[in-house]
């Protein structure tokens, strides 16, 4: 077995520490690794020969002289363009040619790492901006099995993606086994609802917290003026202004406290009460995010499915809109005072309770949003814009053209309890007990001596299902 793995960001201090336990007990698996950036290459040298390292950093030319080289292409799986709207901040300033001539060269580098080393899987911790689409391009291209591990949100657990989407592995099946526990899990939600952001009770803090190989700030400084001083013309202010930010929380808390304080008085509706009698819900994303922009990146500007949704209304119906609690210090206000001027838009006040709004819509609708999968958990009427979690149970992402028609259908036909605990025993059926995502989260769940290890068993888990099919 060969798994080649993407180190994006601090998520290689997780792939370190599972490496060492992988090599206490499955020693048969050869590890390789990409690295965006030179960051952690002492870190995973440790446990991987560097003739298996490949330093994207290191190995690019300057972009002054990036030839145009669209040939290359003809055999990328996707969409070049938009895999590259899938950043965030980087290469947003730069120009059109530059931003293509730069992702075409990621592309060529990374195709000719991974036809050297021949991996049987890539391994994703996460799927977030252009490079790492471009991995999960390469791997349909190659035909090299994918694993992406995707939270379960208000379910629990972990499953593993085949793609960057979201989609569900092949051999999920509504098992009776898998029934059972939805059913039960349904009907413990609707009694007490589960965060969206997800649950940590098959991630409990069990065993001591494994260490973290960050440097301190000042030599993560020192190393950041080096790399800005050696490759100047990979330097993005964006990544700056971003890392500024982080080390001066108490600056970014109280800009976004000011912030939310005054989009929360824009608003029409105050109360439930005071809901329309018939509204289709739209709560708005926290944009930019890895969660909207890789698989719909057609939809970061956020007005693109506001306009298609109000569009696509039955005339008796109107378009309730809701700010993203965590993004309302962080939009600009004028983005929510502009909904005023948008026929048929009602905009709800942002403490609003959403699973209450979710059961007295019509239709909830989302690009990519956990929004969905509560109406479907509540046996209420969601469509999805975007792939998602959830978007297999609702039809699939609805195209912008069959929108109308779409929504007309959920509302007189809402999911019932039989076809939800089905949909749901599918992702029960693949789902994973550990949890995936970086370090510093509360109480390092992530970063547990027994996480880890659960993160290694459903790995091998994942593989033989795998090789079995």
């Amino acid at each position: 077995m060969r798994i080649l793995i993407h180190g994006f960001g601090t998520y290689c201090f997780v792939f370190r520490h599972l490496l060492e336990h992988a090599a206490k007990v499955s020693p048969g698996i050869t590890w390789s690794i990409i690295l965006p950036t030179d960051h952690h290459i002492e870190t995973m040298a440790a446990v991987i020969p560097r003739g298996r390292i490949f330093c994207l950093e290191h190995n690019q030319a300057r972009r002054s002289a990036l030839p145009l080289e669209l040939d290359a292409l003809t055999s990328y799986a996707g969409s070049i363009h938009a895999d590259i709207d899938a950043e965030k901040f980087a290469f947003k300033h730069l120009p059109a040619r530059t931003q293509l001539a730069a992702a075409i060269e990621i592309y060529t580098l990374y195709k000719a790492f991974v036809e050297k080393i021949a991996p049987t899987h890539i391994l994703m911790a996460h799927i977030e901006g252009l490079e790492s689409k471009i991995l999960a391009a390469l791997a349909a291209e190659l035909g090299i099995r994918l694993l992406v591990p995707v939270n379960m949100r208000n379910l629990g657990g972990t499953f593993f993606a085949p793609d960057a989407y979201q989609s569900l592995p092949v051999r999920a099946t509504a098992t009776q086994e898998a029934c059972t526990r939805a059913e039960a899990f349904i009907r413990a939600f609707r009694e007490q609802p589960t965060s969206a952001l997800g649950r940590n009770d098959h991630a409990e803090a069990d065993g001591s917290i494994l260490p973290s190989f960050s440097p301190p700030l000042p030599k993560r400084a020192m190393n950041f003026v080096r790399r800005a001083a050696a490759r100047p013309d990979l330097f993005d202010r964006e990544h700056l202004r971003t890392s500024l930010w982080r080390n001066n929380l108490w600056a970014l808390k109280a800009t976004r406290r000011m912030r939310a304080a005054r989009a929360a008085r824009q608003f029409d509706i105050g109360t439930l009460e005071a809901l329309p009698k018939k509204f289709v819900y739209y709560p708005l994303h926290y944009t930019p995010e890895a969660s909207i922009n890789v698989p719909a990146p057609f939809f970061v500007d956020q007005m693109r499915s506001i306009d298609a949704i109000r569009h696509a209304l039955p005339h008796d119906h109107v378009l309730l809109v809701k700010e993203h609690w965590a993004a309302a210090g962080v939009r600009p206000v004028g983005f929510v005072r502009s909904l005023a001027k948008k026929s048929g838009v009602v905009v709800a006040r942002v403490d609003l309770d959403s699973r209450e709004i979710i059961k007295r819509a019509s239709v909830t609708i989302s690009v990519t949003g956990s929004a969905t999968l509560e109406a479907f958990l509540f046996g209420r009427p969601a469509l999805t814009l975007g792939p998602s979690l959830i978007s297999f149970a609702l039809g699939g992402p609805t195209p912008i053209l069959r929108l109308a028609e779409r929504i007309r259908e959920a509302i007189v036909a809402p999911p019932d309890d039989a076809t939800v605990i089905r949909k749901i025993a599918k992702l029960f059926s693949v789902q994973h007990r550990f949890m995936m995502g970086p370090p510093g989260l509360p109480g390092e769940p992530v970063m547990r001596v027994g996480n880890i290890a659960r993160f290694l068993s459903a790995l091998e888990t994942e593989l033989a299902h795998q090789n079995a099919a």
